[in-house]
Protein backbone atom coordinates (compact mmCIF):
# COMPACT_ATOMS: atom_id res chain seq x y z
CA UNK A 1 0.00 0.00 0.00
CA UNK A 2 0.92 3.46 -0.88
CA UNK A 3 0.55 6.37 1.38
CA UNK A 4 -1.89 8.57 -0.81
CA UNK A 5 -3.32 11.86 1.59
CA UNK A 6 -1.44 13.41 4.41
CA UNK A 7 -2.59 16.54 6.09
CA UNK A 8 -3.18 18.88 8.96
CA UNK A 9 -6.21 19.23 9.68
CA UNK A 10 -8.43 20.81 12.95
CA UNK A 11 -12.11 19.55 12.03
CA UNK A 12 -13.64 18.46 15.03
CA UNK A 13 -16.35 16.02 13.31
CA UNK A 14 -13.58 14.20 10.95
CA UNK A 15 -11.23 13.72 13.92
CA UNK A 16 -14.26 12.51 15.90
CA UNK A 17 -15.03 10.08 13.09
CA UNK A 18 -11.25 8.63 12.75
CA UNK A 19 -10.65 8.42 16.67
CA UNK A 20 -14.72 7.09 17.41
CA UNK A 21 -14.42 3.71 15.82
CA UNK A 22 -12.57 0.86 17.61
CA UNK A 23 -8.50 1.13 17.00
CA UNK A 24 -7.55 -1.50 14.67
CA UNK A 25 -3.51 -0.77 13.73
CA UNK A 26 -2.71 -1.20 17.09
CA UNK A 27 -3.11 -5.06 16.43
CA UNK A 28 -1.36 -5.06 13.66
CA UNK A 29 2.96 -5.88 14.17
CA UNK A 30 3.97 -5.05 10.79
CA UNK A 31 4.90 -2.11 9.57
CA UNK A 32 2.74 -1.73 6.79
CA UNK A 33 4.46 1.61 5.02
CA UNK A 34 7.35 2.70 7.31
CA UNK A 35 5.23 5.19 8.93
CA UNK A 36 3.03 3.71 11.83
CA UNK A 37 5.63 1.78 14.09
CA UNK A 38 4.16 1.47 18.00
CA UNK A 39 5.40 1.78 20.76
CA UNK A 40 3.58 0.19 23.69
CA UNK A 41 3.78 0.14 27.36
CA UNK A 42 1.89 -0.82 30.76
CA UNK A 43 1.04 1.64 33.14
CA UNK A 44 0.99 1.62 36.86
CA UNK A 45 -3.00 3.13 36.91
CA UNK A 46 -6.04 2.02 36.00
CA UNK A 47 -7.07 3.37 32.38
CA UNK A 48 -9.14 6.19 33.63
CA UNK A 49 -6.17 7.66 36.08
CA UNK A 50 -3.95 6.66 33.15
CA UNK A 51 -5.87 8.62 30.78
CA UNK A 52 -6.08 11.49 33.40
CA UNK A 53 -2.01 11.89 33.79
CA UNK A 54 -1.30 11.23 30.17
CA UNK A 55 -3.58 14.16 29.44
CA UNK A 56 -2.46 16.41 32.19
CA UNK A 57 1.66 15.76 30.99
CA UNK A 58 0.56 16.40 27.59
CA UNK A 59 -1.18 19.84 28.40
CA UNK A 60 1.81 20.78 30.44
CA UNK A 61 4.28 20.30 27.77
CA UNK A 62 2.43 22.60 25.64
CA UNK A 63 0.30 20.22 23.37
CA UNK A 64 -3.26 20.13 23.50
CA UNK A 65 -5.38 16.68 23.55
CA UNK A 66 -7.97 17.93 21.23
CA UNK A 67 -10.01 14.98 22.08
CA UNK A 68 -10.68 12.47 25.06
CA UNK A 69 -12.95 9.64 24.16
CA UNK A 70 -13.76 6.39 25.29
CA UNK A 71 -14.35 3.76 22.49
CA UNK A 72 -16.20 0.34 23.00
CA UNK A 73 -15.01 -2.86 21.32
CA UNK A 74 -16.91 -3.51 18.17
CA UNK A 75 -19.86 -6.38 19.17
CA UNK A 76 -19.89 -5.59 22.42
CA UNK A 77 -17.01 -7.93 22.90
CA UNK A 78 -16.55 -7.93 26.51
CA UNK A 79 -13.09 -9.63 27.06
CA UNK A 80 -11.29 -6.57 24.81
CA UNK A 81 -13.03 -3.63 27.53
CA UNK A 82 -13.46 0.15 26.14
CA UNK A 83 -10.40 1.98 25.00
CA UNK A 84 -9.94 5.62 25.72
CA UNK A 85 -8.07 7.92 23.15
CA UNK A 86 -6.09 10.80 23.08
CA UNK A 87 -5.61 13.00 20.32
CA UNK A 88 -2.58 15.28 20.65
CA UNK A 89 -2.63 18.50 18.66
CA UNK A 90 -0.41 21.54 17.38
CA UNK A 91 -0.85 24.88 18.92
CA UNK A 92 -3.44 25.46 16.46
CA UNK A 93 -5.47 23.00 16.76
CA UNK A 94 -4.56 21.00 14.23
CA UNK A 95 -3.54 17.10 14.49
CA UNK A 96 -2.00 15.32 11.39
CA UNK A 97 -4.52 13.01 9.29
CA UNK A 98 -2.88 10.05 6.68
CA UNK A 99 -4.97 8.15 4.58
CA UNK A 100 -3.84 4.84 2.81
CA UNK A 101 -4.41 3.43 -0.49
CA UNK A 102 -7.25 1.00 0.02
CA UNK A 103 -8.22 2.53 3.32
CA UNK A 104 -11.59 3.83 3.72
CA UNK A 105 -11.00 6.18 6.47
CA UNK A 106 -7.89 7.90 7.57
CA UNK A 107 -5.55 7.57 10.43
CA UNK A 108 -4.72 10.13 13.42
CA UNK A 109 -0.87 9.51 14.13
CA UNK A 110 -0.72 11.48 16.93
CA UNK A 111 -2.95 9.72 19.28
CA UNK A 112 -2.83 8.10 22.49
CA UNK A 113 -4.83 4.29 23.20
CA UNK A 114 -5.21 3.35 26.59
CA UNK A 115 -6.98 -0.30 27.37
CA UNK A 116 -7.72 -2.13 30.89
CA UNK A 117 -6.50 -5.70 29.38
CA UNK A 118 -8.21 -8.46 30.68
CA UNK A 119 -5.43 -9.95 33.56
CA UNK A 120 -6.29 -6.18 34.96
CA UNK A 121 -3.23 -4.43 33.26
CA UNK A 122 -3.27 -1.47 31.67
CA UNK A 123 -1.90 -0.78 28.25
CA UNK A 124 -1.07 2.54 26.68
CA UNK A 125 0.22 2.70 22.87
CA UNK A 126 0.94 5.03 20.55
CA UNK A 127 2.52 5.91 17.32
CA UNK A 128 6.33 6.59 17.27
CA UNK A 129 6.82 9.41 16.44
CA UNK A 130 10.36 9.19 15.12
CA UNK A 131 8.62 6.93 12.69
CA UNK A 132 6.76 9.63 11.24
CA UNK A 133 7.06 12.02 8.64
CA UNK A 134 5.43 15.32 9.60
CA UNK A 135 2.92 16.66 7.10
CA UNK A 136 3.86 20.11 5.86
CA UNK A 137 3.39 23.45 8.54
CA UNK A 138 3.85 22.04 11.47
CA UNK A 139 6.41 24.09 13.84
CA UNK A 140 9.60 22.55 14.47
CA UNK A 141 8.66 23.77 18.54
CA UNK A 142 5.37 21.33 17.71
CA UNK A 143 7.66 18.85 16.42
CA UNK A 144 9.90 18.67 18.86
CA UNK A 145 7.13 18.23 21.52
CA UNK A 146 5.43 15.78 20.11
CA UNK A 147 8.90 13.92 19.26
CA UNK A 148 8.67 13.76 23.16
CA UNK A 149 5.35 12.69 23.40
CA UNK A 150 6.59 8.81 24.68
CA UNK A 151 9.16 9.69 27.53
CA UNK A 152 6.08 12.16 28.48
CA UNK A 153 3.80 9.69 28.20
CA UNK A 154 6.17 6.99 30.02
CA UNK A 155 7.08 8.77 32.80
CA UNK A 156 3.09 10.08 33.12
CA UNK A 157 2.09 5.99 33.89
CA UNK A 158 5.53 4.66 35.70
Amino acid sequence: MRMTRYWMTGCMALILLVAGRWPQRDEVEEDRQGYGSRITMTSKYGADETARQIERSVRRSGLPVLLRTVVAPPGGRPDQGEARVLVVGDEGGQTPMLQAEGQSLPELPWTVLIRALPDGQTEVSLTDPSAVVPPEGVSPQTLRKVTALPELVRAAIT
